[in-house]
């Protein structure tokens, strides 16, 4: 892709500070002749160029990029200094966030503190604060670059990310909350390998070992994680042992020549079908 007209109107709308790529855009383009897909897509072309500094949620324009727009201005261009054109190989070396990211390269599946989840990656992640089904889709969407339109169900976006060729490293917080939906979506894409990197962040501990589609999840692709330990996978044995209790109830009863026995065994079970039985069964 060229640098063309747009892609210089995106530039010329950043400066010395960072600031979030979606507020600039509602503020400049939307519904101005730019779509979000074409804002997005023309904004990494920036980056890949040097003109942009583009980390998670915030955007600046380089020295580079300054030049550019001076030079179409007619002014004087300013040397741009020896640590900008080396930026990516200093940053990597002083960064701290790049240097959690690298050390935690070992496993691409890794479980933080909700609080400390931005702090563990880089400007290389797509980061989503919640795990709706529906800003995932989206987020992906944009950064891939496939239009959206007509794409009305998220199964419509999930399918249309299948079939599209690109590999992500993804970020969700918030993660305990996530819906099967959510589940299902995450491990399809991981299987075909369009997910390289997973990392959540987790909130609430307690909802979250309590979500067992949630720890099958992350114990199917082995995350690590330092802040709690997984459950072992187990076999629950509890409603074998209350049926066991009510057969052993039922052969003294009848053997005792109590003749109401099979509607005593009947009372049993579904006393116990009321109260833990019924919810461990459930689970099952």
């Amino acid at each position: 892709m060229k640098l063309d007209e747009k892609s210089l109107k995106i530039l010329k709308c950043f400066g010395d500070e960072y600031v979030n790529p979606h507020d600039v855009y509602y503020e400049y383009f939307n519904g101005n002749g730019i779509s979000r897909v074409t804002f997005y897509r023309r904004l990494e072309l920036l980056k890949q160029l040097g003109l942009v500094e583009w980390r998670v949620g915030e955007v600046r324009i380089t020295k580079k990029g300054q030049n550019l727009l001076y030079a179409l201005n007619g002014m004087d261009i300013e040397p741009v200094e020896e640590r900008t054109e080396t930026k990516e190989s200093s940053d990597s070396d002083s960064d701290p966030v790049n240097e959690k990211a690298s050390d935690n390269a070992s496993n691409p599946f890794r479980i933080y503190k909700a609080e400390e989840l931005k702090k563990n990656i880089d400007d290389a992640f797509v980061y989503v604060d919640y795990p709706t089904a529906s800003y995932i889709l989206k987020a992906l969407l944009i950064i891939v670059g496939v239009n959206e339109k007509g794409l009305k169900t998220n199964v419509e976006k999930f399918r249309a990310l299948k079939e599209a060729e690109f590999r992500v490293k993804l970020a969700v917080n918030h993660f305990e909350n996530s819906s099967k939906q959510v589940l299902v979506f995450l491990d399809e894409l991981m299987k075909l390998g369009k997910i390289s990197a997973l990392y959540v962040g987790v909130k609430n501990e307690r909802k979250a070992l309590k979500n067992k589609k949630l720890i099958e999840f992350w114990q199917d692709w082995n995350f690590e994680n330092e802040k709690f330990k997984l459950p072992k996978e187990s076999v629950t044995l509890f409603p074998l042992f209350l049926i066991g209790i009510i057969g052993v109830v039922l052969i003294i009863a009848l053997r005792s020549g109590y003749e109401h026995a099979s509607i005593l065994s009947v009372l049993i079970m579904l006393y116990f079908f009321r109260s833990m039985l019924f919810r461990e069964v459930r689970e099952l």
